[in-house]
């Protein structure tokens, strides 16, 4: 471009540069008052004498930065900003203002804005790469589905709160539980048939698959047939055995209800164990509970008592989201917190579940495993409000608890044995509810979402079973190694009710 006459200095220029600015591209009120307060600006102040070609940058921010940021409005001082850099880039075309280089002139606020944009941007990209790095690995691994992978790896890094809210938005909108209907399915497995339990029988077994645990007593008389908050279809809330057997005895028993009165095309599965029959242990994952100076975490049952592993279920919250602690043994590995939900396993192979600090611990503990807070006691559903903390993440007014997805919890007769629930479209209250259906005295909450609410027989099951057939999870779960704790259960007792001979 060829170089036009241009003033020497810069305030003549500034000065100039408005009148080449038509009037109606910024109106005569617009351009008067530009006219104004330029002129104020550049009365006495040194820029004004500095040869137009030695104008830097630094220099016109400078003098934005003492005379026009600090006394003007936000907009009129964006505009003075605006006016001035133009005019210089202007210069600079017309073959003057050689050393204004500056295509787009910053504040040092904007400055300052721009690089922590760009901070947060590459923070947020380098944790997507490396998100979805972790993901694909763990579909790959753990044949997890993309968003059963993602959550998992966004909770194990600390970001519960991003993974509760988008699940909120999820379930609300995305994929919300059906309305009415009735389930496709029946309330009986292919291999499960009703039947009317026998009476217990007269004498226990003599032979102990775990000396520990002792041999089996008589069997506890199987429950009353489960009331269906809706018009039961046929089977519906009765009790079907399992081919787990104890000495002859069916030590299993499952039976489905619909879990509330307007979600009715879903089952809520219940399963109840014989304590009388069974023994349970706790199993440490390989990586939840997530505590240090926890040794020898093979995330599977022992190898000696294998050949007796009847079912595997699924344990509690990760231990960040738990809000309590753990016990193995007799060593504590995080504080045991006052007033939370504890599932207690002992040596002899009994379970209980109860409020830590007010109701009694025997001495003989296996394990501790707390999570929330008793969502059942006393037989009655704590459950009122499904927005509050101890029920799931809240954030915001979000809360989990509300959203009907994949949930288990354990809980307590009163006669001591043992109910677990899980069930695909249920909120902590509905999951309460069919709790205090089943007779539960005390239920502490387990884990919830279609990867890690799971439940599955072994024993006479060659691959495994589900206890609920829609569970998307392969029972390989907890027969091969988990990375998440589980509650193992076991025959106490050879299947049949003749004495075998120890091995």
């Amino acid at each position: 471009m060829n170089r036009v006459n241009l003033p020497g200095t810069a305030g003549p220029w500034f000065t100039y540069w408005l009148e080449y600015i038509p009037e109606q591209k910024l109106g005569r009120e617009r351009k008067l008052w530009f006219r104004t307060e330029i002129s104020k600006l550049l009365a006495g102040d040194p820029l004004v004498r500095t040869n137009l070609s030695d104008v830097t940058s630094a220099q016109v921010l400078n003098f934005l930065e003492t005379k026009v940021f600090p006394h003007y409005e936000k907009e009129e001082a964006a505009m003075l900003q605006h006016y001035f850099h133009n005019a210089m880039v202007a210069a600079r075309n017309l073959g003057g203002a050689e050393s204004y280089t500056a295509k787009r002139l910053f504040s040092k606020r904007q400055q300052l804005k721009r690089k922590f944009f760009f901070v947060v941007l590459a923070a947020i990209t380098a944790l997507v790469l490396v998100a979805s790095t972790l993901t694909v690995d763990r579909m790959v691994r753990k044949q997890e589905s993309f968003l059963t992978a993602a959550a998992t790896v966004f909770r194990e890094n600390g970001l519960g709160v991003v993974v509760a809210f988008a699940e909120d938005i999820y379930y609300s909108y995305v994929k919300p539980a059906r309305v009415g209907g009735v389930p496709t399915t029946g309330p009986s497995d292919s291999d499960e048939v009703i039947v009317e339990p026998v009476l217990p029988a007269a004498q226990g077994a003599t032979v102990a698959n775990n000396s520990s645990w002792g041999p089996a007593g008589i069997p506890s008389l199987v429950p009353g047939t489960l009331i269906s908050p809706v018009q039961p279809i046929a089977g519906e809330g009765q009790w079907k055995p399992t081919r787990i057997k104890v000495n002859g005895n069916s030590a299993i028993w499952i039976a489905r209800i619909r879990p509330d009165e307007v979600h009715t095309s879903y089952w809520a599965t219940v399963t109840w164990f014989d304590p009388r029959l069974v023994a349970f242990t706790q199993v440490p994952g390989t990586k939840v509970p997530e505590v240090s100076g926890l040794k020898n975490r093979t995330g599977q049952v022992p190898s000696n008592l294998k050949s007796y592993y009847v079912a595997g279920l699924n344990g509690g919250f990760l231990m960040r989201d738990s809000q309590g602690g753990y016990q193995l043994g007799s060593k504590v590995y995080q504080k045991l917190v006052s007033g939370k939900a504890s599932l207690v396993t002992y040596q002899d192979g009994s379970l209980d579940v109860i409020q830590w600090g007010r109701d009694v611990v025997r001495p003989d503990v296996q394990s501790v495993r707390q999570n929330m807070e008793l969502i059942v006691d006393g037989g009655v559903n704590q459950v009122d409000r499904e927005d509050q903390s101890k029920w799931g993440w809240v954030w915001q007014g979000v809360g989990s608890g509300k959203n009907r997805v994949w949930r288990s919890a354990m809980g307590i007769r009163a006669d001591g044995t043992v109910i677990y629930v899980m069930g695909e479209a249920m909120s902590a209250k509905s999951l309460g509810d069919v709790l205090v259906r089943a007779g539960v005295r005390r239920a502490i909450l387990l884990d919830m979402n279609e990867a890690y609410a799971n439940g599955f027989l072994y024993g006479p099951y060659k691959n495994g079973k589900k206890l609920d057939p829609a569970s998307p999870r392969s029972p390989e779960r907890f027969w091969l190694t988990s990375e998440r704790d589980f509650i193992a259960v076991f025959a106490k007792s050879p299947p049949e009710a003749e004495v075998i001979a120890p091995q």
